[in-house]
């Protein structure tokens, strides 16, 4: 068995939480990056509080989301608001605009994996958020 020396590379914890900067984020929404930037992909735990949620935009790539807890909601423009719950996974496709959050009573965290850029949008309308 032949082996390689250094066959594997180990990223280090990428940083602490920050907040979620105001024009993508309405609330309080932390994010803790949990792998850092490797080849445009991120990955990062994002806690929304009760009401909180983004901002529209889209991601050229995609975005794949999965609630590890609370309930929430995500929305395709165009489309009906779905309800999310712990164990849920959401696959936005490329270039589709959708924002994410939390329900009003409830904390929402989930995993996002996104490739490449993000494109913000403008804010959710409260009767978007409403449903």
């Amino acid at each position: 068995m032949t082996t390689k020396e250094n066959a594997m590379d180990v990223i280090r914890h990428p940083g602490d939480a920050t907040h979620g900067p105001e024009d993508r984020f309405l609330g309080d929404v932390w994010l803790w990056p949990q792998i850092g930037a490797t080849a445009n992909t991120e990955v990062r735990n994002v806690l929304f509080t009760p009401g909180s949620h983004s901002a529209w935009h889209r991601h050229p790539a995609g975005q794949v989301l999965h609630v590890t807890e609370g309930v929430g909601y995500v929305q395709a423009r165009g489309a009906e608001r779905q309800e999310i719950r712990a164990g849920d996974t959401v696959v936005c496709h490329p270039g589709e605009e959708h924002w994410h959050g939390a329900t009003p009573g409830t904390f929402m965290t989930h995993i996002a994996v996104t490739d490449g850029p993000t494109e913000w949008k403008e804010h959710v309308t409260d009767e978007e958020y409403r449903g």
